[in-house]
């Protein structure tokens, strides 16, 4: 059993008070599912069957769980003088054994302020007429969920969307940077290549060798839980740390020409760039690029926004002080 989040159900003062009176006699659910708690009503939702949550990718995250099937046989335990079997579905709507009632997919949707719409939809469990016969007037409270319940096979497109941006491969960029990495001709034999650069030296920063999986942008069409949607990924935005408390955002940024700027004054980069004031000890810092990805979706008559998990990537640079000196004609120096 999989107690999900307890979920706050606004109902407007009239319904309210019609409500209150209606629970005596037959009730939005069972006892331990929904009660009322002034001015809402608080439902407990039990998932007897979540699924399979699937397989994200790395760096994604949104979509909603998988389809589960719905029971093969169900009962309905309020007929008189003893349960009768009934239809599981009734068209798009599955019985609930447990609950007693057929849920279905909320068409229109409620509010999703406090909710993700990419992941989760507001669903109805609909109680069968030996239960809440009419005469009561038995109604039925929207319950949000991140799981569709078993049986039921429909999305709506915001969950079309998000299981389509699942899809997509968001990869951390590959760093440019000049200094670049190598190895000195100062250094030891055997040393591996690293990134060095001095204080007060411009460092260029950029996009190495940018690619639909790590800059964009990226386009999928597809037809999920019986809508049709299509979603561009893109990179939203590209932060960068510098490793002693720099931050700065920037674009793909421009790469270093070695050859254009060979015995010229360093100059910053146009772009995206970063001057380091001190060292530190040991005098390596760690470099770390940021991308936030956006994912922007229609269908289904709708259009929307996607918010995807960041992709991180780093490297390190050796920051060095240079030291001059005063010399004087006959070669002696002096401070």
């Amino acid at each position: 059993m999989l107690r999900m989040k307890r979920l706050l159900i606004g109902i407007m003062a009239a319904v309210l008070a019609t409500g209150a009176m209606l629970i005596g006699a037959a009730g939005p659910a069972s006892a331990q599912d929904c009660h009322y708690e002034g001015p809402v009503w608080v439902c407990d939702v039990v998932v007897t069957n979540p699924g399979d949550p699937g397989t994200s990718n790395p760096g994604t995250g949104a979509g909603p769980a998988d389809f589960t099937p719905g029971p093969s046989k169900c009962v309905d335990n309020y007929t008189k003088p003893a349960p009768t079997e009934i239809p599981c579905n009734v068209g798009n709507a599955w019985f609930d054994n447990e609950r007693q009632c057929y849920w279905s997919l909320d068409d229109p949707q409620g509010p999703t302020t406090t909710h993700d719409p990419s992941v989760g939809a507001w669903y109805t469990c609909t109680f069968t007429d030996a239960r809440c016969p009419p005469a009561q007037g038995c109604f039925s409270v929207p319950v949000w969920r991140n799981t569709p319940p078993p049986g039921i096979n429909r999305y709506t497109p915001a969950q079309a969307a998000g299981a389509l941006a699942k899809t997509f491969v968001l990869s951390p960029i590959e760093i440019g940077m000049a200094p670049e990495l190598k190895v000195h001709t100062d250094d030891p034999p055997g040393t591996a290549p690293y990134r060095r650069t001095w204080v007060g030296i411009p460092v260029w920063l950029w996009v190495n060798n940018p690619a639909p999986t790590s800059w964009g942008p990226q386009s999928k069409t597809a037809t999920l839980g019986g809508v049709t949607v299509t979603a561009n990924a893109s990179v939203q935005s590209l932060y960068w740390n510098s490793g002693d408390g720099q931050n700065v955002t920037c674009g793909a940024g421009t790469p270093f020409n070695a050859a254009a700027y060979a015995n010229q004054a360093a100059v910053d980069s146009p772009t995206c760039g970063i001057r380091y004031q001190h060292t530190t000890k040991g005098g390596t810092f760690t470099v770390t690029a940021t991308t936030s990805w956006v994912v922007e979706w229609t269908g289904g008559g709708q259009a929307g926004q996607i918010q995807m998990p960041t992709a991180t990537s780093t490297t390190d640079v050796r920051v060095g002080e240079l030291q001059s000196v005063n010399v004087t004609t006959t070669g002696d120096t002096y401070n």
